[in-house]
C-alpha cells in the first residue's frame, strides 16, 4: 500500500516572493499609520489593544477613537479577506488572489484620497484613510490565513519570531527564513520611514505597490515542484 506524503498550503505563483513583499507591505502599511494617520498601527492588534487601554485609562478619547476605527477596520477586512479568499458564492475560486485584488484597490484608493488632501488629511478625512488602510491589512491576514493556513503570517509575526528564537536557544536551529520574515517587516517600515520622510507624497504609495507586486507574483511560473516521494507499507 503506498501513500503520497500530503501536501503543504500553497499559495499560486511563486509563493515565497508573495509573502516576503507581503510582508514588506504590512510593515510598511503600519508605519504609514503611525506617522501620518494619527500615530496608530494598521495591522498590530496586541499593540493597538494596548493603545487602546491606555488613551482610555489617560482619558485621551481622540487617540482612544483612532484606534478603536483601526481595530474596527481590521476585524472587518479580515472577514472580508476570509470570505473572498474562501470563494464563497459567486466568488467561488477567488482564491489568495482574489483577496491579494480587494486589498490593492483599498491600498490604492488610500492613495487617492493621500493625495486628494494634498498629503494632511485632518478629522473625518485622516479617520477615513485610517479605517481604509486597517481593513487593508485585515484583508491582507484573513486571505492568508484561509489559503495558507496558520503557520504562514505576513503581519503579525510575535509567534513567528517567539518560535524562531526558542528553537535556536533550545536546539541550536537557526530558521533563516522566519529571520528573513521578520527582517522584512522592518524594511518595510523602514522604506515607508524614508518615504514619509523624504517623499511625502509617495508615503501610501509603498503598500500599495508592494501588494500589487504581490499580486502579480501569484501569477508568474513557480519552479517545479518535486514529486511527492511514495510510502511504503
Amino acid at each position: 500500500m503506498t501513500a503520497a506524503t500530503p501536501a503543504q498550503p500553497r499559495w499560486p505563483g511563486r509563493s515565497g516572493a508573495t509573502r516576503h513583499l507581503l510582508t514588506l507591505a504590512a510593515g510598511a502599511a503600519n508605519a504609514f499609520g503611525f506617522l501620518a494617520l494619527g500615530g496608530v498601527f494598521t495591522s498590530v492588534v496586541t499593540a493597538n489593544s494596548a493603545l487602546l487601554g491606555l488613551h482610555l485609562g489617560n482619558a485621551h478619547l481622540a487617540a482612544a477613537r483612532l484606534v478603536a476605527v483601526a481595530l474596527l477596520g481590521y476585524v472587518a477586512g479580515a472577514a472580508a479577506g476570509g470570505l473572498v479568499a474562501a470563494g464563497r458564492g459567486r466568488l467561488r475560486g477567488a482564491g489568495i488572489r482574489g483577496g491579494l485584488l480587494l486589498e490593492a484597490l483599498l491600498l490604492w484608493l488610500v492613495v487617492c484620497g493621500w493625495l486628494g488632501w494634498h498629503m494632511a488629511p485632518h478629522g473625518a478625512a485622516r479617520t477615513l484613510l485610517l479605517f481604509l488602510t486597517a481593513v487593508a491589512m485585515g484583508c491582507q491576514n484573513g486571505s492568508v490565513r484561509v489559503t495558507a493556513g496558520g503557520e504562514i503570517t505576513t503581519a503579525y509575526l510575535t509567534g513567528l519570531l517567539t518560535s524562531t528564537v526558542t528553537a535556536f536557544a533550545t536546539r541550536g536551529r537557526l530558521q533563516a527564513r522566519s529571520v528573513g520574515i521578520v527582517a522584512s517587516l522592518i524594511a518595510g517600515a523602514a522604506a515607508d520611514g524614508a518615504a514619509y520622510r523624504w517623499l511625502r507624497p509617495g508615503a501610501p504609495l509603498v503598500p500599495a505597490v508592494l501588494v500589487t507586486a504581490a499580486l502579480a507574483a501569484t501569477w508568474l511560473r513557480a519552479p517545479a515542484r518535486p514529486a511527492a516521494v511514495p510510502l511504503r507499507l
